[in-house]
């Protein structure tokens, strides 16, 4: 076979040589932009934006963390302590519920984010308070809801 494509190219005339060969490097380039170049572009497009992404979530844990920036020892959590920390955020609780073993279940709906926030960081930052299984979700009018499990 090599043979073959051996005699076909010697039996072209120059001309007829460079027109190929400068077309073969056309196709080579035309094959390593778009199956090399540009999948590496997207794959490092998307890596970065799940880099930005995952600095944000840091930032946001790093902030409700209970051991960044207390000194000493944290005021112990209950019920009343919720309530008041709400209250002071301008959250509204929707629904508490006792658990057993002495936490809350919490349901908090229509919250603007920047006072859940404050609320979280306030049971946090003061309180002897574990925030358990917290989701937090939005609606299409950007207002936010939580639920979360508070011991």
């Amino acid at each position: 076979m090599i043979g073959q494509i051996s005699n076909w190219w010697d039996g072209r005339e120059p001309r007829e040589r460079q027109l190929l060969a400068v077309l073969g490097g056309l196709v080579t380039v035309f094959l390593i932009v778009f199956l090399v170049v540009l999948p590496l572009r997207a794959v490092t497009s998307n890596a970065q934006s799940e880099l930005t992404q995952a600095k944000s979530n840091l930032a946001l844990v790093s902030r409700l963390s209970p051991n960044q920036g207390v000194a000493g020892p944290r005021a112990p959590f209950d019920r009343s302590v919720l309530i008041t920390v709400a209250r002071t955020q301008n959250v509204k609780i929707t629904r508490v519920q006792p658990d057993g073993d002495g936490s809350f279940s919490v349901w908090i709906d229509d919250a603007e984010t920047q006072p859940l926030y404050g609320f979280f960081e306030g049971l946090v930052g003061g309180y002897d308070v574990t925030l358990d299984r917290v989701v937090v979700s939005t609606d299409a009018n950007g207002r936010l809801s939580a639920q979360f499990t508070a011991g």
